[in-house]
């Protein structure tokens, strides 16, 4: 799996490379770090088996039943992915969904206090974006062409950390 998800994330870095160059500021762009690549499996079996492919390859996992689907968060011990990524989110497709297989989205992290992203999006025309949040985060959506962006402030990592301090919060009450 690992030569799958880096071939689906050169693919992506050429099409990212792509719109930075077509941005008006492509300082903030540039700045933006990637953080994580989200993989979409079609079903439970399918999430089952690439999770036994991956696990192995990890020293941390979290996995969650969020919004309904499983998700786990996987921090890789010693590959790194295209873009200096490792942390692969294997995420189980939403049931009536019929959103394609494979990667999903990559997460960046927005850089530096020094820019408002919705600022900086606003005066980009051409480009689709919307604020999303699930209740443990917020981020941006980007997409371009079949691609999309998940712009972050804090790293998928923290969104985990949130999700278990409310369990333990839940079960020391």
């Amino acid at each position: 799996m690992i030569e799958e998800v880096s071939a689906a994330i050169g693919k992506y870095q050429q099409k990212w490379t792509e719109l930075i160059s077509e941005r008006a500021d492509r300082q903030f762009f540039e700045g933006l770090k990637p953080l994580a690549v989200g993989w979409k499996t079609e079903d439970l079996a399918e999430f089952d088996r690439r999770f036994a492919e991956l696990r192995d390859r990890c020293d941390h996992i979290h996995i969650g039943l969020i919004n309904n689907r499983w998700i786990a968060t996987m921090h890789l011990k010693e590959d790194v992915l295209p873009m200096g990524i490792t942390v692969v989110k294997l995420m189980q497709r939403r049931e009536g969904s019929n959103d394609t297989p494979g990667l999903d989205n990559i997460d960046f992290r927005i850089a530096s206090n020094e820019f408002d992203a919705k600022e900086v999006l606003a005066k980009e025309p051409s480009l689709k974006w919307e604020e999303e949040s699930n209740g443990f985060a917020d981020w941006i959506s980007v997409w371009f062409g079949d691609c999309e962006a998940k712009l972050r402030t804090e790293s998928v990592l923290q969104v985990c950390i949130a999700e278990l301090r409310a369990i333990e919060e839940e079960i020391s009450k």
